[in-house]
């Protein structure tokens, strides 16, 4: 069992962890998932401070494979004891780091959604309980990371937002899942002062705030229902019952609500009024169900293909629980007109064994779906006939992601650009990043003197190569005490400037021309000042304005 290997491998290493340099990417490597390079190996950078988890394709695609992989990137915020920096981060298809989220601390909902017509991040922030559930609020960032909105679960006797589950929906309100404690008649379990934790789903309105649907579990499902026992619990406020454990919610054009519970193995089906319109799975099933469709301990339940087919991550398994050998995802066929369910397709994970905890199905706009297997620190990209076309590892002890999304996200941060310069005797070599910029094609360097730190001239423009990208600065250019980056776009526009760094670390501001117009941008940006000039700034050729300088500079001292 994964669990346990990773527990005796815990055991032999230790809590190590293993540093590698920039955007180094690992294709089956036994020194990886074998421990050699510690159990949460990240990647390091010379121009930021950020420590992502470093990616071990376990399955790398190939030339006959990759014109099958859907274009985009990846949202994954891993976690736990040998993740040297939890939190949310998106990468590029290759590995490559694309933001560092992680100063918003662990998370474990993290993914893009469309609010008031526009692409956003959700994100939940708050404390984990070592029962498994949340207590925090959910964030809104727009294209910029900036936070837009702030809300948590309201009228609920200080019980705020879960880490379950934020959902959008066309209306632009949010799907939230919360729990709460309340005493409870538990004398049927022998248990005397009972204490049950509720599950609460709630539509908030992000703008104010305000509960538009809440939906208490206990209110509709008997508790003896579902398939987790009070065991232990039950006894305090600080020890209740978690009977039915929420863990999604989604809504259909109809207006109901789709419910899923982990402890009772069932999916409910709700209407605005709060009433049970029926249930798939578990003890009290509604629904007439095929052969193949049995699920246990479920995560992530979603509609697709106008209220058609249901996709759902069948865990298959708990702490304290193994119905299978593996988990799996799974994607039904619903027929509303018999109400029955069957079994359209299946997704086997690569290492055929079972994640206890978290994981979700996500199905992709090419037909190829995208799984995360939650606590096992895996995530599979498949074609749609079910064949993998990639697995990745990102960790190999207690190193987990709720959940692993791809999305096509795009992002001008209102930060600048980031510059380390590193010099070796007569060798310098700059160094730059932009945490969260997806827009970057080139960069073009300058380097400016002690007497004039803020006129910058232009030495040469490289392609951007990853997060973080190094760009060697000839003897010629020597005399240059401060260097600075301009980021270009793909038509060669200049979206923003860097501070002038020097050697020793010390810095000075852009020069006051040195503007950027918001429109040659995915969003506005705060890099400069507001003017607009920068729109028809002329990116001259370097290598003639470094000849003019060099020469200039040799003039001044034959004079």
């Amino acid at each position: 069992m994964q669990p346990l290997r990773n527990f005796l491998s815990f055991l032999c290493l230790g809590a190590l962890s293993w540093k590698a340099v920039a955007g180094t990417t690992y294709f089956q490597s036994s020194d990886y998932s074998g421990g050699a390079l510690g159990l949460g190996p990240y990647q390091t950078y010379k121009s930021s401070s950020s420590t992502p988890s470093a990616w071990n394709f376990v399955v790398p695609y190939n030339d006959s494979t990759s014109d099958q992989i859907e274009s985009g990137l990846i949202f994954v915020a891993p976690r736990g004891t040998n993740v040297n920096s939890p939190g949310a981060l998106i990468y590029d298809k290759t590995g490559e780091l694309i933001w560092d989220g992680t100063h918003f601390g662990q998370t474990l909902t993290f993914k893009m959604a469309t609010y008031k017509g526009d692409s956003v991040i959700l994100l939940w922030t708050g404390s984990v309980a070592g029962s498994g559930v949340g207590s925090g609020y959910d964030l809104i960032l727009n294209n910029k990371y900036e936070i837009i909105a702030n809300f948590t679960a309201v009228n609920l006797n200080g019980s705020l937002a879960d880490f379950h589950d934020i959902e959008m929906t066309s209306n632009n309100t949010a799907l939230i899942t919360a729990y709460q404690a309340k005493t409870w008649d538990l004398s049927a379990f022998n248990i005397t002062d009972g204490w049950l934790l509720d599950s609460i789903a709630q539509e908030v309105d992000p703008s104010n705030g305000s509960a538009l649907f809440t939906w208490i579990a206990s209110d509709h499902v008997d508790p003896s229902s579902c398939f987790a026992s009070p065991g232990t619990t039950g006894t305090s406020a600080d020890n209740p019952w978690d009977f039915f454990h929420i863990n999604s919610i989604d809504k259909d054009s109809a207006g109901n609500y789709l419910i899923s519970s982990r402890h009772c193995h069932a999916v409910y089906y709700v209407a605005s009024s709060g009433d049970i319109i029926w249930t798939m799975g578990g003890h009290n099933s509604t629904l007439t169900a095929s052969d193949g469709t049995t699920f246990a301990w479920q995560h992530d339940v979603r509609w697709h293909n106008d209220e058609t087919q249901i996709s759902l991550f069948d865990n298959e398994g708990t702490a304290w629980e193994l119905d299978s050998s593996n988990s799996r995802g799974l994607l039904l066929d619903f027929d509303a007109s018999n109400n029955s369910f069957s079994t359209n397709k299946q997704w086997i994970p690569y290492n055929v064994t079972v994640s206890e905890s978290q994981g979700n199905v996500g199905i992709l706009d090419s037909g190829n779906t995208l799984i995360g297997w939650g606590q096992i620190p895996y995530f599979s990209e498949y074609d749609a006939n079910g064949q993998f076309l990639y697995v990745v590892q990102f960790g190999v002890g207690d190193v987990q992601s709720y959940r692993a999304y791809h999305y096509n996200w795009t992002a001008t941060p209102n930060t600048r650009p980031s510059v380390f310069v590193e010099t070796d005797g007569s060798n310098t070599t700059v160094y730059t990043s932009w945490n969260g910029a997806t827009e970057v094609d080139t960069w073009q360097l300058s380097g400016s003197t002690a007497d004039s730190p803020q006129l910058a001239i232009p030495i040469s423009n490289t392609s951007r190569s990853g997060f973080e990208t190094a760009v060697s600065v000839t003897d010629s250019t020597k005399n240059f005490t401060y260097f600075q980056v301009a980021a270009l776009n793909s038509d060669k526009k200049i979206i923003a400037y860097s501070n002038f760094t020097a050697s020793d670390g010390s810095q000075q501001d852009p020069a006051a021309n040195q503007t950027v117009d918001s429109s040659s941008s995915s969003g506005s940006n705060s890099t400069g000042s507001s003017s607009s000039s920068g729109s028809n700034q002329v990116v001259v050729d370097s290598r003639i304005i470094t000849a003019v300088f060099v020469a200039v500079w040799t003039l001044a001292f034959i004079v």
